[in-house]
């Protein structure tokens, strides 16, 4: 565990000196819950006097922190984008607060990979076993290489997986590239409808079971941690193509994926789905 600590402790060491750090205070006799804004990948504490629980198998976006009497020691988060959250703990017998909800601000910095990127996965082309190889570059800001990402994807990926036309409105995915922690969605709306649409929402979903058997049904909304070039309005004759990125996921045998992309103040709704 020593081990461990002190080699996230290299990785975030230039971000974190120049910081003062939030004390966590708990102990043994309630729970103490953090709440992040994405699901906790992996999590470490510096001391056997402190503990932190976190799912592992199904990442949450929760972890429990306790602790006995002993001294003050520190705590590491890594989620499932990458971004490092770090804190002091210490022991204290009557507790103010039991709920910590993160902000994104909190964050010290973003992880650095230790070791060279797998390559990147298509959709469109798993079922032929077949690699999609394109150049990476890390980027110490995840935010900055998942923009490099997408602006490289959607200049050179010429996939189309599946389209829904509806009143005019031509919703197209293009591609779902797995890399790393994350995918990317490739998605492209054209308007030849004779009115400009101007979009209220467009959504991803993970969707289980049949709609007409509502005991079954689930529909599990896959939020974005990033969204490049993601239009308002698309003008009457404009095809535009967006990305957004979403945390990885994968399949389950009667699972599904729904794009569902609504007009604002408009009766129009596209609901297009897709199994691999």
């Amino acid at each position: 565990m020593k081990k461990i600590l002190f080699l996230f402790s290299i990785l975030i060491l230039d971000q974190t000196s120049a910081q003062k750090l939030r004390t966590i205070p708990n102990n043994e006799k309630e729970v103490v819950a953090l709440f992040f804004p994405n699901e906790i990948r992996q999590a470490v504490v510096g001391s056997s006097n402190f503990t932190f629980s976190y799912n592992k198998e199904n990442p949450q976006h929760v972890g429990l922190l306790q602790g006995v009497k002993g001294h003050e020691s520190n705590l590491l988060i890594i989620t499932a984008t990458d971004e490092v959250y770090a804190y002091k703990l210490k022991y204290l017998n009557d507790l103010d607060t039991l709920n910590y909800f993160v902000q994104r601000s909190e964050r010290i910095g973003f992880e650095s990979p230790l070791f060279p990127a797998p390559v990147q996965q298509s959709a469109s082309v798993v079922k032929d076993s077949v690699m999609m190889k394109t150049p990476r570059t890390d980027f110490p800001n995840r935010f900055e290489y998942f923009k490099k990402f997408s602006e490289f994807q959607l200049k050179h990926n010429r996939n189309r997986l599946k389209r829904k036309r509806k009143k005019g409105i031509v919703l197209h995915l293009r591609d779902l590239i797995y890399d790393r922690t994350e995918v990317y969605v490739l998605v492209e709306i054209k308007n030849r409808s004779g009115i400009d649409f101007e979009m209220d929402y467009l959504k991803i979903f993970k969707v289980n079971g049949n709609k007409r058997k509502k005991s079954s049904y689930q529909k599990i909304e896959i939020e974005p941690v990033y969204r490049y070039s993601l239009p308002k309005i698309i003008k009457h004759g404009e095809s535009r193509e967006f990305v957004l990125t979403v945390p990885k996921f994968t399949f389950g045998d009667e699972e599904k994926l729904l794009l569902e992309v609504k007009e604002d103040r408009g009766n129009r709704l596209l609901q297009l789905f897709w199994k691999n």
